[in-house]
């Protein structure tokens, strides 16, 4: 009896590490390779697209573009508006002046977050503070197409291209008209022919 039970014991043992070994190392039937440990798949393959269009790619001259162009480049890193803010205000640091008023589209408080040289604008949605706007006023931060306050306006022009319009700023949207008020854009204000600010705005009532 008490072999029997040996017997019994070693059996279920040998099972859970046969168990265990296939757990831990599924094979790719596609590749017939196991995974790579050390790489989150579901993170790969929900990479923002717009995230990976603005690495490396020079876009001097070309049409504006939502995916390219909505973004604020910090530290070498872009930052894209309608997302949550936390990454963004987690890179600029805590020296900020943060103001809050209740919010006439979404419920919940309308937020500006104010450093020296950029101010982060955000819309409460879903328990996040989701960047709406930003406003960059001094040099030490630029967009997408490496413009920065102090750009003299034939650099805007060279960068962005001819498709623009003036509504008291030169203003960039994907249609080049100011038809649609909701459309996404950057605008830059002058003083003479030099960048004071940039605008990179997504209206609340944006798609």
């Amino acid at each position: 009896m008490k072999q029997v039970k040996k017997i019994f014991a070693l059996t279920l043992a040998a099972l859970m590490v046969l168990l265990l070994a296939a757990c831990t190392s599924k094979v790719d039937p596609e590749s017939g390779k196991t995974p790579d440990p050390a790489v989150n798949t579901e993170t790969a393959e929900n990479t923002d697209p717009a995230e990976t269009e603005k690495t490396g790619e020079d876009m001097t001259g070309k049409p504006f573009s939502n995916d390219f162009d909505m973004a604020v480049v910090i530290d070498g890193k872009t930052y894209p508006v309608r997302v949550d803010s936390a990454e963004v205000l987690s890179a600029l640091g805590t020296d900020c002046e943060e103001d809050q008023t209740i919010s006439c589209v979404y419920d919940g408080y309308d937020k500006t977050f104010t450093y020296e040289g950029i101010t982060v604008s955000t819309v409460p949605v879903d328990g996040k503070d989701v960047i709406e706007m930003f406003t960059i006023t001094g040099p030490a931060y630029s967009t997408t197409r490496n413009i920065t306050v102090g750009a003299s306006r034939e650099e805007v022009i060279a960068a962005y291209g001819e498709k623009y319009f003036d509504d008291g700023y030169l203003t960039y949207t994907e249609s080049g008209t100011d038809a649609d008020i909701s459309e996404m854009r950057i605008q830059f204000e002058f003083e003479g022919d030099t960048v004071s600010n940039i605008f990179i705005y997504s209206p609340s009532y944006s798609n």
